[in-house]
């Protein structure tokens, strides 16, 4: 595996279109997008069917897994318009603050648009 994966939960629609919006920037940079229910992925990472999947994973080529706001920043730095977040996230608190705002988009990822995200 030389190549970067992103994984995103496929049975939420806010992960679904984050995955798709993305896909050709990170497509062109040697990443591979998969739903973390496929099963080679879930018997990679250890998933369980019907498992709750928090946040969306990324296998980076170094073959480190990444999850939430730090596969947010891994993936930034592969993108030339998203590195002032791979920058960002060395000063400090940065990263508490990139991992809060996550949770709370995670928190709210299944209300379909009817709550404020």
């Amino acid at each position: 595996m030389n190549s970067t994966w992103l994984l995103y939960d496929a049975s939420c629609p806010f992960c679904t279109s984050g995955a798709h919006t993305f896909k050709p920037s990170l497509e062109k940079r040697d990443c591979r997008i998969r739903p973390l229910q496929n099963h080679t992925v879930m018997k990679l990472l250890n998933i369980k069917e019907g498992d709750y999947l928090p946040e969306m994973k990324v296998i980076g080529n170094n073959r480190k897994v990444y999850g939430g706001a730090k596969a947010v920043v891994y993936l930034s730095q592969k993108i030339w318009w998203a590195r002032p977040i791979w920058a960002l996230s060395h000063l400090p608190l940065i990263m508490d603050i990139l991992d809060y705002i996550y949770e709370q988009i995670a928190k709210k990822r299944y209300c379909h648009g009817v709550c404020e995200i």
